[in-house]
């Protein structure tokens, strides 16, 4: 009865923690400018964070990342980490170009130290004023079991600040980023009606083409009345301060006079409870007897929400199957000149 109430102890020990390590992650969306406070970090802390693809941890996280290494080991992949500047083990050298701080989490004092840690895109650093004890940061870099201390070992370099000082001119920020080169990536697809076989269907990349996903209803031979939508994740474009922008490539093949109710680019500001349709106008079609992808941009600052989704929704009728293919789907804030 002991060893068996033992190993169920040991084994709800082990869930709590993947549970808890779950939870771990803290999404580049939610940084803000209170600083590190509850565990909880909102958008705007660090301004310069832009890509809410990334997911970042924070200090208290790296450190016991590094303690279940072997002594002397690094990880394989790097992370990025978030944390404040606490101070120094190693002052800004000139001749090399980088510093070690240390930071910490500013909660339990999990501290940590970068080591021979590079400015932004390992660049070096160029002044001491670039890097200041309170300074909020995000570091990139491999996590190692210094003996017993973990720490960012050198490689590491600087992705964000909140130090104005720091040289560091922000990229747009990018709610969604899907190529379509190996799949349907963060897409979904949505059947309304269903045909024989999938309506939308990837297409591999090869060396001269860039995979894409292509819908047609025209199976076997033989046309199908279907429809079909390739539907994106919820995003919250409410982060992108200076607007949202979709832009997108794609090519439609065949003619139809109701093409516009065949071929539907659509936006839900409610998390898809309720749809509206984009106007591709006639400067956004490729010629219909070609299959050469355009690009295509809407702005959508004034519908953006925090709960928005975007569709692409294909149509068949039993006389009308065109197709339709769409790739490098992109929502955010306006490409910087």
């Amino acid at each position: 009865m002991t060893k068996l109430f033992r190993r169920s102890f040991l084994l709800l020990a082990v869930i709590s923690l993947f549970v808890a390590c779950e939870e771990n992650a803290i999404r580049s969306d939610q940084l803000g400018t209170d600083g590190i406070t509850q565990g909880k970090i909102k958008y705007d802390t660090i301004q310069n964070m832009r890509d809410a693809s990334a997911d970042t941890i924070d200090v208290a996280e790296a450190v016991r990342i590094g303690l279940t290494l072997p002594s002397g080991s690094t990880t394989p992949k790097s992370y990025y980490v978030l944390g404040s500047v606490k101070g120094f083990n190693a002052a800004f050298d000139p001749n090399y170009g980088n510093v070690s701080p240390i930071i910490t989490n500013k909660i339990n004092n999990r501290q940590m130290i970068c080591y021979r840690m590079k400015s932004f895109k390992n660049s070096n650093f160029t002044d001491a004023a670039q890097l200041q004890i309170g300074d909020i940061i995000v570091v990139y870099g491999q996590i190692q079991n210094r003996y017993g201390a973990p720490q960012i070992t050198q490689g590491g370099y600087l992705v964000t600040s909140d130090n104005p000082e720091s040289g560091y001119k922000p990229g747009p920020r990018v709610a969604l980023s899907e190529t379509f080169n190996d799949g349907l990536g963060t897409f979904a697809v949505v059947n309304k009606q269903a045909a024989s076989a999938d309506v939308w269907q990837h297409v591999a990349a090869t060396e001269t083409a860039q995979g894409h996903m292509r819908a047609n209803a025209n199976i076997n031979d033989a046309i199908e009345e279907a429809e079909s939508w390739l539907v994106s994740p919820t995003m919250d474009l409410t982060v992108c301060k200076n607007g949202a922008k979709l832009t997108f490539s794609h090519y439609c093949f065949g003619s139809a006079d109701n093409r516009d109710e065949l071929i539907r680019v659509l936006v839900s500001k409610d998390g898809g409870a309720n749809w509206q349709q984009l106007t591709l106008d006639e400067t956004m079609w490729n010629n219909p007897k070609q299959k050469r992808f355009t690009s295509v941009s809407f702005d959508l600052t004034s519908i953006a929400t925090a709960n928005t989704q975007i569709a692409f929704a294909y149509k068949s009728t039993s006389t009308v199957a065109l197709t339709w293919a769409v790739q490098n789907v992109r929502i955010g804030e306006p490409d910087e000149e």
